[in-house]
């Protein structure tokens, strides 16, 4: 029968995982707040022809936003 062995953490990694953390936190909080702004940017472009900077700030905001949770997802998986 193959060992099972389960995963830990390293003698002082803690404060490395705090900062992990709170990087994570500030790209989810950048990427709201960028997608509010370009969403507004849209809103105000329509008036003026300018549509697609602000469709292109939506798309950029939203991959943002997903690379956010995958790296959360894939750090959670090997730590």
């Amino acid at each position: 029968m193959l060992p099972d062995p389960t995963p830990e953490e390293p003698p002082g990694f803690d404060g490395i995982t705090t900062i992990l953390n709170w990087l994570s936190w500030a790209v989810i909080i950048l990427g709201v707040a960028g997608f509010l702004v370009s969403a507004g940017y849209l809103a105000f472009a329509a008036f003026t022809g300018r549509e697609i900077n602000g469709f292109k700030g939506l798309i950029i905001s939203i991959i943002v936003a997903i690379l956010a949770t995958a790296v959360g997802v894939i750090f959670r998986v090997f730590v």
